[in-house]
């Protein structure tokens, strides 16, 4: 199986992790982020994650992925349930959350990028969003003081003898939250609380997803 990504991307992240948890193996195809054709051919829109599952036939949205991989290859390792409150803690985190990852994005060394089109694409697309990534890179202090309020927040929803975000399996919730905390890894020098940076590194051990700490940009 093929699977089309992005790698900032957190919606491919949590596609990514079910193959790592599952332990299947699979090739993932990294797209320019400016290439539109590609998947338009595919799903008739431009979106990633992508999974091709037979020649010729394509699964995109994440968690319907991770859906259908978990039922193939037995046993079940994801409870189907998610928590409204860390549903609701992570959008309110989307203003600093997109302010501190979205500029550093585009000057990674991740693959997505490595062209200058894909780079513009990129921020003209993503600064009708959320504004200049100059006026956001300024901000950077202000929304490092937002988020590390919010993982405090998430840290104190989660018990030390828990592996997962809940429990002893893991839930749709860890598919989020890892995927939120994985993106933050490209901010240099923003603290996660104890509990938050042990779960993120098991979380990237266990689905074999790198983390961005070794490019991140201040």
């Amino acid at each position: 199986m093929k699977l089309f990504i992005y790698d900032h991307c957190p919606y491919c992240v949590k596609a990514r992790m079910i193959f790592g948890l599952k332990k299947v193996p699979f090739e993932f195809i990294t797209l320019l982020n400016d290439d539109e054709d590609t998947p338009i051919k595919m799903i008739g829109k431009k979106m990633v994650p992508i999974l091709e599952t037979e020649p010729g036939q394509f699964m995109p949205e994440s968690m319907d992925i991770v859906q259908f991989i978990d039922k193939k290859f037995p046993p079940l390792v994801v409870v189907e349930k998610e928590d409204p409150f860390l549903l609701e803690i992570l959008n309110q985190a989307r203003s600093a959350y997109y302010g501190l990852t979205m500029p550093r994005w585009i000057n990674s060394r991740m693959e997505e990028f490595k062209t200058p089109s894909a780079r513009q694409y990129f921020q003209k697309k993503k600064e009708n969003m959320i504004g200049p990534f100059s006026a956001a890179l300024e901000n950077t202090e202000n929304f490092k003081m937002e988020i590390t309020k919010i993982l405090q927040v998430i840290e104190k929803k989660m018990k030390e003898e828990h592996p997962w975000y809940l429990g002893d399996k893991a839930s749709f919730n860890d598919f989020h939250l890892f995927a939120f905390l994985r993106s933050l890894t490209i901010v240099k020098d923003l603290p996660f609380p104890p509990k938050l940076e042990r779960y993120t590194n098991d979380c990237a051990d266990k689905s074999q997803i790198p983390l961005s700490y070794e490019q991140a940009i201040e």
